[in-house]
């Protein structure tokens, strides 16, 4: 009777030993399948810590960047790809990750690690985007000058006779939306070359093509209508402007030639008297 009495007892027993062994069976699965996923998020980790040098050495070039793309596009595969599967298999095994404080720890590393990995590789994407505008700016600056002239041209004709005052108006407009598309390029270049001094030189031609081209844009809007007294008035007052600046110039280094000579003839008294008698000196 007693025996038979035990014999639920044994057998429960027996079946919670069977479901505790299982149950750590499937703990022991999970965390080797966390270990696999945190191994891969550090390859993907490792391979986002590529520096962009660009210097001497390593010039920016179209190849560069195209370089550059491929790595992050693949990157940024991976990394998506590993956020889908991690957050699938993390939700199914939710109830086992939720009741192990061994599992949750696992869990909220590479939570982390995830969020490092997605900001590094954004990093990446903003040092590349940099980069790309950098070139998209330098070759749309660069190739300004044909239409520049082409505008100003139109804009000196127009400001000929007061019946195109209208077509003058919209030379002047173009060329205003064509500066402001300048500005944002070189801006958008400057921001670049302060992130990368490898693009100082570059940076500095670009400048001076940038300056060239506001110059050109200035006369532009400056451009109106003047009958014909006025604008050979305004010639012959610029005529004499320079003729004045050139006096000036004239006579300043005139002043610094009889400077230079009574200098020269002090140093030559001096040396006759051998430098032992004071003398005033210029």
């Amino acid at each position: 009777m007693i025996f038979l009495t035990l014999m639920p007892l044994t057998a429960q027993a027996q079946e919670e030993g069977t479901m505790k062994e299982e149950l750590d069976s499937t703990v022991i699965e999970i965390e080797e399948r966390i270990l696999l996923f945190q191994e891969e998020l550090n390859q993907i980790y490792a391979l986002t810590r590529f520096q962009i040098n660009i210097d001497m050495e390593m010039p920016l070039t179209e190849p560069l960047l195209n370089a550059v793309s491929g790595r992050l596009t693949s990157l940024t595969n991976a990394l998506n790809s590993f956020k889908v599967r991690w957050s699938t298999y993390s939700q199914a095994q939710q109830v086992y990750l939720a009741d192990n404080d061994t599992l949750l720890n696992q869990t909220a590393m590479i939570e982390q690690a995830q969020q490092m990995v997605t900001d590094t590789l954004a990093l990446r994407q903003q040092q590349f985007d940099q980069l790309n505008a950098f070139t998209k700016a330098e070759k749309f600056i660069w190739g300004q000058d044909k239409k520049y002239r082409q505008l100003y041209k139109q804009a000196a004709q127009y400001s000929l006779s007061p019946k195109l005052a209208s077509k003058l108006e919209k030379v002047k407009a173009e060329e205003a939306t064509l500066t402001s598309e300048l500005q944002a390029s070189y801006d958008q270049a400057k921001a670049a070359a302060e992130s990368f001094p490898g693009l100082d030189l570059r940076m500095q031609s670009m400048e001076k093509k940038y300056v060239e081209l506001q110059s050109v844009s200035a006369k532009i809007q400056a451009m109106e209508y003047k009958p014909i007294i006025q604008r050979i008035k305004d010639y012959l007052i610029g005529l004499a402007a320079v003729a004045i600046l050139m006096m000036f110039v004239n006579l300043f280094s005139q002043k610094l030639k009889q400077l230079k000579q009574l200098r020269d003839q002090a140093k030559k008294m001096k040396e006759a008297m051998g430098g032992h008698h004071e003398y005033p000196t210029i």
